[in-house]
């Protein structure tokens, strides 16, 4: 589908690789009307990776469980919404959990 305003995609990332995470954000990007945005809900590590805490331990569990799944910081996000056309990325919301909000858009 074509036309949206806006992407949902919640919990979500943590099952992908970021090449497969790349390839999900063109398909959006691909179905969102110009000046669109995409909302990505999931665990948003700090540049370390080691917190919050309950990531950490959540990015072991997508290692076991996924073939390329974990846990990713901003900073990759970002670089990974940029390398599909986004602009803009921003950190919303910033959580201890899987509530960490990240939004950019379609130029």
């Amino acid at each position: 589908p074509t036309g949206a305003d806006l992407a949902w995609v919640s919990a979500i990332v943590h099952m992908n690789s970021r090449a497969e995470n790349r390839d999900l954000f063109a398909k959006v990007h691909a179905a969102l009307v110009e000046g669109g945005r995409i909302l990505i809900r999931d665990v948003v590590m700090d540049d370390s990776h080691t917190a919050p805490p309950a990531g950490a331990m959540f990015a072991i569990n997508m290692l076991v469980n996924t073939p390329g799944g974990g846990t990713f910081s901003f900073p990759e996000l970002s670089e990974d919404l940029r390398a599909a056309g986004f602009d803009d990325p921003a950190l919303l919301r910033s959580d201890e959990f899987m509530n960490g909000v990240v939004q950019a858009r379609r130029p």
